[in-house]
Parts: C-alpha cells; structure tokens; sequence
C-alpha cells in the first residue's frame, strides 16, 4: 500500500504540509525479523478518534496476524505457510 503520486489527491479536508513528500512512498511496510515481521504504519492507525478510517489497517493487523505472509515465497521456493511441507 502505498501513498498517491499526486499530493493533491492525498487530501479531503483540512491541511497537509509537505504532501511531496509522501507521493509515491509505503504507507504500510511488513518487514522481516528474525523468526517473525514487523508491520508499520506511516500513520498513526489508533490516533485520538480523529482517523477512524485507519483503524482497519490496525485491526487487520492485529487480528490477522498469523496470516500477514500470506502469498509470499516460502523459503523452499514455494508460496504462502506450508508449501514446503512434504506430502
């Protein structure tokens, strides 16, 4: 996921400085360490009920989060949990 390429098109309602500055850039990253990942936000999800919007993005996180790799090459070459498993 990440932010619009335009900075104009960030914004609904009140003010944004320096939008240029997000275009084209993660606004979630997942990111390996050691045994698990970590998943980042470059919001703030859960920020004083003013982001109600983002609260999905938290959630998902926390209630999804033995799934969050799903999709990715496994190590043994192939894709998502269990795939190189042996049959």
């Amino acid at each position: 996921m990440q932010f619009p390429s335009n900075p104009n098109d960030m914004l609904l309602s009140g003010t944004l400085a320096n939008g240029q500055e997000l275009a084209n850039r993660a606004a979630v990253l997942d990111v390996p360490l050691g045994k698990g990942h970590v998943v980042m936000f470059a919001v703030r999800p859960f920020w004083r009920w003013q982001t109600q919007g983002t609260y999905s993005l938290g959630f998902n996180a926390i209630m999804n989060w033995n799934a969050l790799d799903a999709g990715k090459a496994a190590p043994g070459g192939g894709r998502g949990a269990g795939a190189d498993t042996q049959q």
